[in-house]
């Protein structure tokens, strides 16, 4: 049921990403050489206010999902996580406006070049909304409903219909893009205002998104108790969370300096590229999202029956999964960085093509850290996993400032900008597995190396040889078009599995499970049993 579950997240994200990026390419291609101003402007507002979202969160979140997987009264669980994460927000809210008021009337300085005022206020109203969802969708994942909690998710798509009207509408003011289409008389006034507010418009297209996406999760949510908040188990959380504060706000920090930072050194436009190709790699994070969305409440259950072998076989089978999947689109996207640019976005954005490369393997790192970062918290060990990533995201954050600017340590060798930004995440990413494995080592008896990841890394180094001697320096392909991207990268994954099979790495038992994963009648019957869940349900545990 693990890999159901997980899989149907994998199937709900991508098909989310997918729609996100007909949204974003849509965008790149009509707002051309404006577009990564534009996205740059708009990625710096997202990443300050989320320099300031850590405060809404303070590790509550997982806090929440840990007390509703272990089997606390779900109704008194809800109404205290509601009660502190509304206050936190509130409190959110009102650092933004207070670093704001300081930042103009005391320290009488403006905005830098990667964004405006206005925008920083609609993003603000997008995290806003996005923190009380997360009242309901920890529920969810703490019950495990993943259909529930994806389902909700889905509708946040909504957004991208809208981001092509506003890209549609051209760009006027802040540059100049006339618009794709004659828009009928009686739509020329919304046009003209969607033209002069093109950024902003842009901004309001995720507000609008994730207000989607409540509603639909409010209506999901409608038979779920909620009671009063309760002091003892505001005390609990409280307890379980502080461990987890430094990691979740040096987590969050780290996560969004480096762009904060490109917009202080640089300016909107290599905001906009490093912003871009993160949206790009969102479809390969997914898989690694999705096992440890999973994994955390099973380990906490496991943890709570005491079964360490459980947890052992969780772990390892985990690893060797994302490490099989992992492999093959990490290598296919290093090797085509420049046409998967110029194809999901424009060429406006080729510069930033070595630093997907480079972020692409720190994803790769990011999704064999998973399993044991899932393990570690799930087995009541969150101080732990708090030292680990805020250790992690603190090297993350010294790197920055070393590799950032245009003068920075590595400049002399043409390492800056987004480029510094991507090697410095890497390396912070690598030193984050080594340090998790040896702490999962200690805790529960896994082997440091498990001998299946070095297997496939070796398979996908092979494939990815024969794809660019093939591709690149046979002669045969010109410009590389989306339909020649699916043809290589079916190309690759054969070879990938045929290799793997060689190696006895993929059996036949492999296989089974992977058909089985794929089986449609065995997902719509999870998806039915989970949406068809009766109001005893919620009183079980």
């Amino acid at each position: 049921m693990i890999a159901r579950k997980s899989f149907l997240i994998i199937i709900s994200k991508i098909t989310a990403q997918f729609i996100g990026w007909i949204g974003l390419t849509t965008l790149a291609k009509l707002w051309g050489a404006f577009a990564p101003e534009a996205l740059g402007i708009l990625g710096f507002a997202m990443s300050f206010i989320a320099m300031f979202d850590l405060i809404a969160d303070l590790g509550f979140y997982t806090a929440h999902v840990k007390k509703v997987s272990e089997g606390n009264d779900l109704g008194t669980c809800i109404g205290t996580y509601a009660a502190i994460k509304i206050c936190l927000t509130a409190a959110m809210v009102f650092f933004v406006f207070l670093s704001i008021f300081i930042w103009k009337n005391v320290l009488k300085q403006n905005f830098y070049d990667a964004t405006t005022e206005s925008v920083l206020f609609v993003c603000l109203l997008y995290y806003i909304l996005t923190n009380l969802s997360q009242i309901l969708f920890a529920t969810f994942e703490g019950r495990k409903e993943i259909a529930k909690r994806e389902l909700g998710y889905i509708f946040e798509t909504i957004k991208t219909p809208l981001m092509i009207m506003v890209a549609a509408a051209g760009v006027t003011g802040i540059a100049v893009v006339s618009p794709t289409i004659q828009w009928p008389s009686f739509l020329k006034p919304l046009q003209s205002f969607l033209a002069s507010h093109a950024v902003g418009s842009l901004a309001m297209t995720y507000v609008l998104g994730i207000a989607a996406s409540i509603i639909v999760a409010l209506w999901l949510f409608r038979k779920y108790p909620v009671k009063k908040p309760n002091k003892v188990l505001a005390k609990n959380y409280t307890s379980f969370a502080l461990p987890i504060l430094l990691i979740s706000s040096i987590g969050v920090i780290s996560v969004n300096i480096d762009k904060v930072m490109l917009g202080y050194f640089w300016t909107s436009v290599e905001v906009g590229y490093y912003f871009s190709i993160q949206q790009i790699l969102q479809m390969l994070m997914i898989f690694h999202i999705a096992v440890g969305t999973v994994l955390f409440p099973t380990f906490s259950e496991y943890s709570s029956d005491k079964n360490l072998e459980k947890i052992k076989k969780a772990a390892y089978l985990s690893e060797r999964y994302v490490s099989m999947v992992m492999v093959a689109p990490t290598i296919v996207i290093f090797i085509f960085s420049g046409p998967v640019i110029n194809i999901v976005l424009s060429s406006a954005f080729l510069p930033a093509a070595s630093s997907l490369m480079v972020l692409a393997i720190y994803v790769f790192l990011l999704s064999l850290q998973r399993p044991y970062f899932s393990l570690i918290s799930g087995i009541n060990k969150p101080f732990t996993s708090a030292v680990i990533g805020g250790a992690c995201c603190s090297i993350n954050i010294i790197l920055n400032f070393l590799f950032i600017p245009k003068q920075g340590v590595l400049s002399q060798f043409g390492v800056n900008g987004p480029l510094g930004a991507a090697i410095a995440t890497a390396i912070s990413g690598f030193i984050g597995l080594i340090w998790l494995k040896f702490a999962a080592k200690k805790l529960v008896g896994i082997n440091l190396l498990q001998r299946h990841t070095p297997i496939h890394i070796f398979a996908g180094i092979l494939m990815g040889i024969f794809l660019y001697l093939f591709v690149f320096t046979s002669g045969f392909f010109g410009a590389i078009h989306w339909y020649h991207l699916i043809i290589f990268s079916l190309t690759g994954l054969g070879i990938y599995l045929l290799i793997l099979f060689l190696l006895k790495e993929f059996t036949k038992q492999d296989f089974h499970f992977f058909l089985n994963l794929l089986h449609p009648k065995e997902m719509l019957k999870y998806l039915s049993s989970e949406l068809k869940a009766k109001d005893d349900d919620f009183t079980r545990k």
